[in-house]
């Protein structure tokens, strides 16, 4: 007998060992895709520019589709990156037919490298076998004139 859980997750390997992301969104800004997994003290933030279901998008080629990594160790905030000159991977969404309306599922592998200060021994950060999937999407929260917050669909 097979077992099919479907809750959202954000998790892959970390080097070596299993990561999973314990807070997760997802959103849409300007037609960009921004995906997020975060843990108490780290947090994996994925945006990929004008976004299209099914498409495979290189990383390291070029600053219209990234990977950042932030870990804050004593108050101190350790950052690694992709960029158009450095590291490298790849974030694929999956098809439509494998999508399910109001969420956003797809994989990815990426390899960062410090863009600041760099956790000891660690010039670069590491996910494979990355997997997103069913996080809830929503509109990006606007901030008006006034300071208030709203969704973009609500105006």
């Amino acid at each position: 007998e097979e077992i099919s859980v479907n809750n959202p997750t954000f998790e892959a390997s970390k080097g070596y060992s299993f990561w999973r992301a314990s807070k997760i969104q997802a959103f849409v800004k300007n037609g960009d895709l921004v995906v997020v997994g975060a843990t108490d003290d780290e947090n994996v933030t994925f945006d990929v520019d004008n976004y299209e279901l099914g498409k495979h998008y290189e990383l390291g080629k070029s600053n219209f589709s990234v990977a950042t990594y932030t870990k804050v160790v004593d108050e101190v905030t350790y950052s690694y990156a992709t960029s158009s000159a450095s590291g490298k991977g790849f974030i694929k969404l999956d098809p439509a037919d494998k999508q399910v309306p109001g969420k956003i599922s797809g994989t990815f592998m990426v390899e960062m490298p410090a863009t600041g200060n760099a956790l000891p021994e660690t010039p670069s950060v590491n996910f494979n076998k990355g997997v997103f999937f069913q996080i809830n999407l929503t509109e990006a929260p606007v901030v008006s004139p006034g300071g208030d917050t709203a969704t973009a669909s609500s105006y």
